[in-house]
């Protein structure tokens, strides 16, 4: 699966426009309604939304296999790294994903990942920086409690896309896709990993591709 276009929302715009362009360095194309970023084959757009508080999404960046340190180096130039207290490190070792990840948070409060999966086999030579954030390989999707279950189900037979063969499905924690591209599906109010910011239900949009089908899909 790989993640196309995926639309956010945040409350103020020009500190998502800052954030991006000074403090991780990315091209950012900006009007009033919206702010563009791409990473490599993602465009990530976040629209002005002033109806919810405390809008707050998670995302994962895919970066090149080999580049999870030099990235938490560069990283902790910028941002303040979150501690993982399950491996008391500021890197999380997913070993059965075979990937490695740093987390910290946006300017509006949102949960971003940096993720090396080892079997993309996509290491480089060159020294890290922003042109290796090369796509959005995971959003958190949110579901009520009770939904959860069902709403899988419609996601797996609407398009085609099977469980993550490298995660067994929980009750409160699921994955859908694989390494290219990931749903992950986690109930309301389930802290998001790594943090004490608890999961809420926010608009969200994601165009992607599954087995040569391109869908469209909004939450």
């Amino acid at each position: 699966m790989q993640i196309q276009k995926l639309i956010l929302e945040a409350s103020d715009l020009l500190l998502i426009r800052q954030f991006y362009e000074y403090v991780l360095e990315m091209p950012v194309s900006a009007n009033k309604q919206s702010v563009k970023l791409s990473f490599g084959k993602t465009d990530l757009i976040f629209r002005e939304n002033n109806h919810f508080e405390n809008l707050v999404y998670h995302y994962a960046i895919t970066i090149p296999s080999n580049k999870i340190h030099e990235a938490k180096e560069w990283l902790s130039l910028r941002v303040k790294l979150i501690w993982i207290e399950e491996y008391q490190s500021l890197i999380a070792d997913f070993i059965n994903w075979k990937a490695k990840s740093v987390y910290f948070l946006d300017a509006a409060g949102n949960i971003v990942e940096l993720i090396s999966r080892f079997d993309l086999k996509n290491d480089t030579d060159e020294p890290f920086n922003s042109t290796h954030l090369l796509s959005v390989s995971e959003i958190g999707l949110v579901f009520r409690k009770d939904e959860i279950e069902d709403r899988t189900k419609e996601l797996i037979k609407s398009f085609s896309l099977p469980y993550f063969s490298k995660q067994l499905p929980l009750p409160t924690f699921k994955a859908l896709g694989d390494d290219e591209g990931l749903f992950i599906i986690v109930p309301e109010n389930r802290n998001w990993y790594s943090t004490n910011k608890p999961a809420g239900i926010f608009p969200l949009d994601v165009e992607f591709e599954n087995g040569g089908n391109h869908y469209h899909v909004k939450f």
